[in-house]
């Protein structure tokens, strides 16, 4: 390889080659301007254009090549324009974020007169990503075709698509990336509707084609990996990371951060399908909850609950719910629960609304002020004025009229896609004018760009069945890879005939309490047949459901930071291929987890008494038993009885727990003394680690917790923290003595559990060392 030329702009330098063999070039003739463009570049050149510390670009006879250090470059062998490949690549200029290339096409796509003969093409370096930037009104299709690397390929799409397989992994599958829910007509399990325009690889990066309009991608056909969006503009993406969590956390700088929850839809929260007995049927269920002390701290009103098409359209309380401002301001301030209802994105029968779309179901045009503005007045009106706090938000993914006329006009290759965005948004805006950032919003169906507007999603209708369940998980997995960062399911199952099985029951409810959303549904499925609730269920299924329920109060700020900081910390629930890309043991694993970055979920998705487990690398501790430490990788089998799943968490981690938010329990807990539990689960020689906990009493402010091992010191830092802390160590042997600011303090330490324990006031910065033996 020699070296021909080398120019500088600013503090970069990009270097143009010429490949010889023998000596003896092969390129003709290449022009170079000194201020970095290049005039002329024939297609058969080969070298590298553009250089920013790790991250390099070069061209190969049409072949760009982008590339963060690692071995194996990304390797675009195509760009295509209505399926037109340009013949010619030339560099028109460079700069240090920045690259242009026109594109030269020698034939048009034989049905526009007006295809451009040439196309500039515009790659931007931010981070660690690359944007692609590209458009012309005469296209209608733009299609990618990468190299395949021998990778494994996650994320477009919830659904167990295809042929119904919980593999997440999508190697040498067609994958259509469009809203589309139809229940089971397409597919066999769960009604679940979220889609993205983003894969991640096992390779270290992952693609974001950034537009409403369907796609198609194949993964590894034939050596190939093609993205395919029917759009006239190019805009493409390609993050780069170790992880899922450094992936993600640029995605998030594109499409902003993920809504913020609030503390109490991170509890427990229950529902049913069917509230027949109205207003005095939600309160008889707090009620009991509240009698067999099963913590809660939210509750919500599905479909049918007003007047109207499908006891809908009028967006009232009808007379079952009679009163509403009564009946939730004893929801509220008696049993300390915030209350939500159902809404839908049509007036099913009703015609008398503006701005409908045209169609049986009577959609409403999410574009038409007038439209928008009765959505939000009926609401304001009848909910949001009594107390309403967030909405499920459903349907909007079924028997949508493409065909529709929208008031500011939109594709139909756009339409289901925009419109799921449009939904999640506007409901989004009526809940912050209503109520700020205490409000709640999930839906089933959601697509890429809402994960600012939209609070979570659940898994769809799923069967309650150990199938419907299994699917489910897959379901959670694959959203994870998508990048939406908090998912629940509908625990126990919606459909089904009745009552379920009480062991299937209790595993749904030991899975559920470790998803990002617990929400639990305690009628017969579908709304009919026998009670799923507690109390009309078996003394041991009561255990288990307020031992969930329990658990789930108690890892509230735990869940509350990881998933307020999920713009930089990743979804809450990770799949192991999302942390660990580069372990194959882990690219085809779709029953464990991640939850948050220390503890490692593994449900039991069948009746049986025991399951195997992967355990990636590291070293893991049984949550439960407080065993022995685990060195991974390993695969293990443990007996499961009907009191836990296996949890484990991973050593050199931080997460916290206690008792600072009350829902119903303030009944039963007359008086509340908050205090904050951070468990320090110390590595090895030399490691450390950060958790950002986002602190409830001091107006959410972030505050990083850092640990560090080193030799016979463990070191604890955190900034001041707005209620009383006990600080838990995890350690083999008692510490010879703890110093706080320099400065030896008395401990406690459990030798059955190996803790030692610290309790500290309030408001004041924590500078904690442990000296080991």
């Amino acid at each position: 390889m020699i070296k021909t030329a080398g120019c500088a702009t600013g503090p970069l330098f990009f270097y143009y080659y010429i490949i010889s063999t023998d000596g003896v070039s092969d390129v003709k003739k290449v022009v170079l301007y000194f201020t970095g463009t290049l005039v002329f570049l024939k297609p058969e050149y080969r070298g590298l254009i553009w250089e920013n510390g790790a991250y390099q670009i070069s061209l190969d006879h049409n072949v760009l090549e982008l590339s963060n250090g690692s071995e194996n470059p990304i390797r675009v062998l195509a760009f295509e324009f209505n399926f037109i490949k340009p013949d010619t690549i030339l560099l028109e200029s460079v700069n240090s974020h920045s690259i242009l290339l026109k594109l030269v096409f020698d034939e048009t796509d034989g049905f526009h007169k007006d295809f451009p003969p040439e196309l500039l093409l515009t790659i931007s370096h931010s981070n660690h990503a690359f944007r692609f930037c590209a458009a012309h009104e005469t296209f209608q299709h733009v299609t990618i075709q990468l190299e395949d690397q021998n990778e494994q390929y996650f994320g477009l799409i919830e659904k167990l698509y295809p042929g119904n397989r919980k593999d997440l992994n999508l190697r040498g599958q067609t994958v259509d990336v469009d809203v589309y829910g139809l229940g089971n007509q397409d597919y066999a399990e769960n009604y679940a509707s979220a889609y993205s325009a983003f894969y991640m690889s096992s390779a270290g990066y992952a693609s974001f084609f950034d537009t409403f309009a369907k796609g198609r991608y194949q993964f590894a056909v034939d050596g190939i990996t093609e993205i395919h969006h029917q759009t006239d503009t190019l805009d493409w993406y390609l993050f780069f990371g170790e992880t899922g969590d450094q992936i993600h956390k640029e995605y998030f700088n594109v499409i902003g951060k993920p809504k913020k929850l609030p503390i109490w839809a991170c509890g427990p929260i229950f529902w049913r399908d069917q509230n027949n007995g109205g207003a005095n049927e939600i309160l008889n269920d707090i009620r009991e909850f509240t009698n067999l002390k099963i913590p809660l701290t939210a509750c919500w009103v599905d479909r049918p609950y007003c007047d109207g098409g499908h006891e809908w359209s009028k967006m009232n309380f009808n007379e079952k719910f009679a009163n509403p401002e009564a009946w939730i301001k004893e929801i509220n301030e008696t049993y300390g629960l915030e209350f939500m209802t159902w809404v839908g994105p049509m007036t099913f029968a009703d015609p008398e609304f503006p701005g409908l779309l045209s169609g049986r179901l009577n959609y409403m045009d999410l574009t038409h002020p007038d439209a928008l503005q009765e959505f939000e007045d009926r609401l304001k009106m009848h909910q949001y004025s009594v107390g309403v706090k967030g909405h499920k938000m459903d349907r909007a993914d079924e028997h949508f009229p493409l065909t529709s006329n929208w008031f500011d006009p939109v594709s139909q290759t756009e339409a289901r896609n925009k419109y799921v965005y449009l939904y999640s948004k506007v409901i989004h805006e009526f809940l912050t004018r209503a109520h700020g950032e205490d409000q709640f919003s999930f839906a089933r169906a959601a697509f890429h760009r809402t994960q600012p507007f939209l609070s979570a999603i659940w898994g769809g209708d799923s069967r309650s069945h150990w199938k419907g369940m299994q699917g489910n998980q897959a379901n959670a997995m694959r959203c994870g890879f998508m990048g939406f960062p908090v998912w629940g399911s509908d625990t126990g199952g919606y459909l089904g005939e009745g009552q379920i099985d009480e062991t299937l029951y209790i595993r749904w409810l030991q899975w559920s309490a470790w998803s990002g959303l617990f929400e639990i549904k305690i009628d017969g499925a579908g709304g009919s047949g026998e009670d799923r609730a507690p109390w009309h269920c078996s003394p041991q299924l009561q255990k288990v459901f307020k031992r969930a329920c329990e658990l789930r109060m108690d890892f509230l700020p735990y869940i509350y930071s990881s998933a307020n900081t999920s713009y930089k910390n990743g979804v809450l629930m990770k799949p192991l291929a999302y942390s660990y890309p580069g372990d194959e043991n882990t690219h085809h694993i779709w029953d464990e987890f991640l939850f948050g970055n220390a503890f490692l979920i593994a449900p039991v998705f069948s009746d049986t008494d025991e399951r195997d487990i992967y355990l990636p690398e590291g070293k893991w501790i049984d949550f439960y038993k407080s065993e022995k430490t685990i060195t991974g990788p390993m695969q293990i089998t443990r007996q499961v009885s009907l009191e836990y799943i296996p949890v484990f968490i991973k050593t050199n981690s931080i997460f916290v727990t206690g008792d600072i938010f009350q829902g119903n329990s303030r009944v039963w807990y007359k008086e509340h003394d908050p205090i904050l539990v951070i468990h320090l689960i110390p590595g090895e020689d030399g490691d450390q680690t950060t958790f950002d906990y986002v602190d409830y009493f001091d107006k959410d402010l972030e505050k990083p917790m850092t640990l560090i091992r080193n030799k016979n010191r463990i070191v604890f830092k955190s900034e001041k923290l707005m209620s009383d802390t006990r600080i838990e160590i995890r350690y083999n042997a008692k510490p010879e003595k703890i110093l706080l600011d320099n400065a030896v303090i008395l401990f406690n330490y459990d030798q059955d559990n190996q803790i030692a324990i610290v309790d500290l006031c309030k408001n004041k910065e924590i500078n904690l060392e442990i000296v080991t033996p």
